[in-house]
């Protein structure tokens, strides 16, 4: 319980996102699929225009009940990009709407940990969350010059 109290959630906002990224797709290995699209987008970026920040790597999901089974899960890890313009075919282009989530730091790394920090703060103040609309969710945002491990829930219903 300790580790919970380190991890204080909050609320950001982004502004629309438009994202390129590489799929890891099903549960199975996913820790070594991660680690290759992590070093592919580290490679890859130093030879593609528009990058906002090559060091802030999004991971989001597909809203789908596909998510629900582990050989069909897709995770897609992401940088940010002004522009797709000249943005190779064969990487995925998403652009995310504007929206408000609840957040929460951690050095650690813990997925399950920060969830429950984020789901007792969301209980707690009585937050409403929706994935009504959108085709992806963030889940979480790595930046690795910067806070490190950051998990989001889904966006805030205003």
């Amino acid at each position: 319980m300790e580790k919970l109290e380190h991890m204080k959630p909050s609320i950001v906002e982004h502004e629309e996102l438009k994202l390129v990224g590489i799929p890891c797709v099903s549960l199975k290995e996913m820790k070594s699929k991660f680690e290759n699209a992590k070093e592919s987008l580290f490679t890859l970026v130093k030879h593609l225009p528009h990058i906002i920040n090559e060091r802030i790597h999004y991971g989001i999901w597909p809203v789908s009940e596909l998510q629900d089974n582990p050989e069909t899960h897709v995770y897609i890890l992401c940088v940010e990009v002004e522009s797709f313009k000249n943005i190779p075919d064969w990487l995925i282009k998403i652009t995310l709407p504007k929206q408000r989530c609840v957040v929460v730091r951690n050095k650690d790394h813990s997925f399950d940990d920060a969830g429950e920090a984020l789901y007792s703060y969301i209980e707690s103040n009585n937050i409403e969350l929706s994935s009504i609309g959108l085709q992806y969710r963030i889940c979480e945002r790595y930046n690795y010059d910067g806070e490190g491990y950051t998990r989001y829930t889904l966006p805030i219903v205003s």
